[in-house]
């Protein structure tokens, strides 16, 4: 820690010009050491080289191919024909997948599906099914969102791991990007707990409290090409907020712990937890039940017409 505070202090030293250009030359290696890992573990971009696919990103390219069928059955008027690259690379892949494997069954039958449609124009009630209106229980559905608060001191209340699994099976809800449901969730406690807090630099005067914390991570072989580089931390943070949501629903409150980190302290947690180099850990949620008067911070809001901008026509 030392060393650190001695790098600071002789850093505030320089010129500002210096500084500056210290600080956008760290942004630079950063952004490099990023585009090194995902250019190493990034899958082919639709499936152009199988022999690099291992079982679960090959599962993933099937999960990628067969939602695009699926997505266009469910449009109010499917093109016909249409899923003519989608269907050859589901023949192409579907022999070289587990046999017993669900993706492999949702696969062939998105196949069938397709060739229903394209073949006698009938849509799969099954692939495509017909969409139930929703039940209101009369209740304001906007106040799970508007009572959420972030919870920063915790009782000594356990948190079951009935509860835990049953939140994460609602969060797996969440939308992902042609389905392939990227993410992972690890559940730390005790003195585990601690240990993993220690890589998280905003858990100060309260992380301990908490009885359970999470890390949530994606991974980075399931994406593929140059547009999908930031898809990881999007489908992260879909992940992660759907998680706390289904934590308020039940009652659990949370905090949600940043990891602006540099790609040193990240290989550091990594070590500390046992990830791999492709697992890319997106944040840390700290779980557990308030504290009997706890409170919270005001957090004022902006504004709805500050969020809400409207759409400038060309002239």
């Amino acid at each position: 820690m030392w060393e650190i505070e001695l790098k600071a202090a002789l850093v505030k030293r320089l010129p500002k010009r210096l500084r500056n250009f210290l600080e956008r030359l760290r942004l630079v290696v950063e952004v490099a050491a990023d585009g090194w890992r995902y250019g190493k573990y990034m899958a082919p971009v639709d499936s152009g080289a199988t022999q690099r696919l291992n079982q679960r990103a090959l599962e993933t390219q099937v999960v990628k191919d067969y939602h695009r069928i699926e997505k266009g059955l469910a449009l109010a008027s499917p093109k016909r024909p249409f899923g003519e690259g989608p269907a050859a690379r589901l023949k192409m892949l579907l022999p070289l997948a587990s046999a017993d494997s669900e993706y492999t069954t949702h696969g062939r039958s998105a196949l069938d599906a397709l060739n229903l449609w394209n073949n006698d124009g009938v849509v799969d009630d099954v692939i495509a099914p017909v969409r139930n209106a929703p039940e209101s229980n009369g209740s304001d559905p906007l106040e799970l969102f508007r009572s959420r608060h972030s919870v920063r001191d915790y009782s000594d209340r356990a948190v079951s791991e009935e509860l835990l699994r049953s939140v994460v099976a609602a969060a797996i809800s969440s939308p992902s990007v042609c389905n392939r449901q990227a993410w992972e969730v690890r559940f730390f406690e005790g003195a585990q707990k601690n240990a993993v807090l220690r890589h998280q630099n905003g858990n100060r005067g309260f992380g301990e409290s908490a009885p359970v914390v999470a890390l949530v991570t994606v991974d980075a072989k399931l994406f593929s090409g140059a547009g999908e580089r930031n898809q990881a931390w999007i489908e992260g943070g879909i992940f992660s907020m759907s998680l706390v949501l289904a934590l308020h629903s039940v009652g659990v409150d949370s905090c949600m712990l940043n990891l602006s980190l540099n790609n040193r302290s990240l290989n550091n947690l990594r070590g500390g937890v046992g990830l791999e180099q492709n697992e890319l850990p997106i944040m840390m949620i700290a779980i557990g039940y308030g504290a009997q008067g706890n409170r919270r911070a005001r957090s004022p809001r902006r504004s709805l017409d500050e969020v809400l901008r409207p759409v400038r026509s060309k002239s």
